[in-house]
Order: structure tokens, then C-alpha cells, then sequence
């Protein structure tokens, strides 16, 4: 047993010290496969896992893959941001509720800068009382979107904005669609181990043979983003909710072919045929940002300039776009 025990133990210290002298080997070379590294490197691209698992703001939700954690941090008991809302019945003031991404969310903290809240203020100082709440979510795609606005739709909101399209570009293993609910054996072991040359290097060689070229897919491929935009417009038109779209701002330079960057706009433009083919008013905050990097904090979320600019561009652009609403429910 001893002779047994002594050999199995040499076998595994071999095949240890190959792995290791395999995986400093491909490091001294510089090693490292694109695809996976886009995935798993700079910015963390797929956070799915870490909002899901780890970030405490969040609870794992098999359909909107995470959810606001009630009463935590900026969230209230309804997983929102801002006042609490009494489902359905009469109001004497128009509500207008936000769904997007990090960008609409804003920062953290009690007084954290978001352009929905600035929004609210513009309207009130104006003289048109109005109630804002922010539902956005960090991390979110217009994937999770779709089931934001089915829950939004019980407060019976006058206007939605709507505003996504830069996590829905993000290349990743698995779509927003397939990740839900199944999301894998020890959630976010690979991301772990995939930082790993030797585990680039198995995924290079099983995409070559296996037919995938290396190739990520989107976390919401464009088709689906344009589905996604007209099931938002179709349940906000069936409820009475007028929806808002509005373009997603990003800046700065593009780091390598398969950053996102490179395919957001197309989700953009995406955004405004969508406006134009479901007659939904549409706010361009892209084109009113492009060139205006003093506004963003990286290279796609505002600054705390950046969301008091946006929240007045916001304010001033509903008014005009929506302005029967304002005037039947406000004063």
C-alpha cells in the first residue's frame, strides 16, 4: 500500500510541476487568447457572476439572473431608487420611472448623482410637480429590461425612459437569454481559472476543433435588442405608459476589436429606428455627449457633472416630447 500510495504521489507532484512549468512557460512568452480575455480582463466584462453571487447589493433571481437586495444601500424595499410606490389607484402628480443600465442607476450613496433624480428636480423648480423614481440596475441588459417593465407596470407609471444597449454589445461565453437561470457549476470558477494561460490555451484549442472559431457572442445579440425595445413599447402602450427611448452615451478610445465599444452604436442606431418604427419620443443623449469627455468618469458613466447635464437635458427634452402628459396630469 505504502509502494502504492508513494507512486500515486510522485505521479500527481509530476503532473503538478508539468502544469506549472506548462503555465510559466506560455506566461514567459506572452500567451494570451483573445476571446477569453476579453471576456474575463479589463473591467471585469462579464460581471454576471458577481452581481449574482458576491455583490451584497444583489440577490440571485433565475429570471433576471440578479435583483436589487430590498432595503439595501440605495434600494428601498421595492428594489428602487426613490420613494416608495403604492401599486395601481390615482395620483395627483405624473410618475415617471427610469429602467436602464449602471449609467441610469448612478452612484452609490444616499446623495450618489443620478440623472433621473436631477430630472425631478429640473421639473419641480419649474413648476411641474412631478414623481421620479429610478429603477435602473447595475449590469443590466435590455434582456433583463423586458421583465424590469412588467414589474414597473404596476405602479401604472405615465412615462418610462428607457435606456440601454451598452451591457447588451459586451462579448461574453453565454447570451444574457442562455445564462439565465443556468448559470453554471460553481458560479464563477471559470472566470477564476480562465485568467489562467493554460485554460486560454485549452479553450483556444477546443474552438478550433470543436467549430467555434473563438468567437464570444453578445450578451444580447441585435436582433434580439430590437425585439427586446418593441416588447418594452408594446407593454407600455397596452398599460398606458408613454415609453421614452433614449441612446446610450459612452466615450474614449476602443481598446481592441472585440471591446463593445466597437459595437455599441450599432445599438444606438438600433435605438433610434426602434423610436421611429414603435412612434416612441426618443432622446439622443449619445450625440448630445459625443465630444464631451470632461462629463464622463470613465468611458461610459457620467461624472456628477455628467448626470446634472443629462438630468437638464432629460427634463427639457420631456417636457417638449411629452408635454400633453405633463399638462393633463401636473398643476
Amino acid at each position: 500500500m505504502r509502494a502504492v500510495l508513494a507512486r500515486l504521489a510522485l505521479v500527481v507532484g509530476t503532473l503538478v510541476v508539468g502544469l506549472w512549468v506548462a503555465e510559466k512557460t506560455l506566461d514567459v512568452i506572452g500567451f494570451e487568447y483573445r476571446p477569453m480575455s476579453v471576456e474575463l480582463g479589463e473591467g471585469v466584462q462579464d460581471a454576471r457572476y458577481y452581481h449574482s453571487f458576491t455583490d451584497q447589493a444583489f440577490v440571485y433571481d433565475p429570471r433576471l439572473i440578479w435583483r436589487p437586495r430590498p432595503d439595501h444601500g440605495i434600494f428601498n424595499r421595492q428594489g428602487l431608487r426613490g420613494a416608495v410606490l403604492a401599486p395601481g389607484g390615482e395620483r395627483e402628480r405624473p410618475l415617471v420611472i427610469a429602467i436602464g443600465d449602471s449609467n441610469t442607476l448612478g452612484w452609490a450613496g444616499a446623495d450618489g448623482a443620478n440623472w433621473p433624480a436631477t430630472a425631478g428636480r429640473v421639473w419641480r423648480r419649474a413648476g411641474v410637480p412631478v414623481d421620479v423614481v429610478n429603477a435602473g440596475v447595475w449590469g443590466y441588459s435590455s434582456f433583463q429590461g423586458v421583465e424590469r417593465m412588467r414589474e414597473i407596470l404596476a405602479y401604472r407609471p405615465d412615462v418610462v425612459l428607457v435606456s440601454f444597449g451598452a451591457n447588451d454589445a459586451h462579448r461574453v461565453s453565454r447570451s444574457d437569454r442562455e445564462f439565465a437561470g443556468h448559470p453554471g457549476f460553481l458560479p464563477g470558477l471559470r472566470r477564476r481559472l480562465g485568467r489562467l494561460s493554460l485554460a486560454q490555451l485549452l479553450t483556444r484549442v477546443e474552438h478550433r476543433w470543436v467549430g467555434r472559431a473563438g468567437e464570444l457572442e453578445p450578451r444580447v445579440a441585435l436582433e434580439e435588442y430590437r425585439r427586446n425595445l418593441a416588447e418594452i413599447a408594446a407593454l407600455g402602450r397596452d398599460a398606458g405608459a408613454r415609453v421614452v427611448l433614449l441612446t446610450r452615451p459612452f466615450e474614449g478610445p476602443v481598446q481592441h476589436p472585440l471591446w463593445w465599444k466597437n459595437f455599441g452604436p450599432a445599438y444606438n442606431r438600433a435605438t433610434v429606428e426602434a423610436a421611429v418604427a414603435h412612434d416612441l419620443p426618443l432622446i439622443d443623449l449619445y450625440t448630445y455627449f459625443k465630444g464631451r469627455e470632461r462629463y464622463f468618469a470613465d468611458e461610459s458613466h457620467f461624472t456628477r457633472a455628467g448626470h446634472e447635464l443629462a438630468g437638464r437635458w432629460v427634463a427639457e427634452d420631456l417636457l417638449r416630447l411629452v408635454v400633453s402628459i405633463f399638462g393633463e396630469r401636473a398643476g
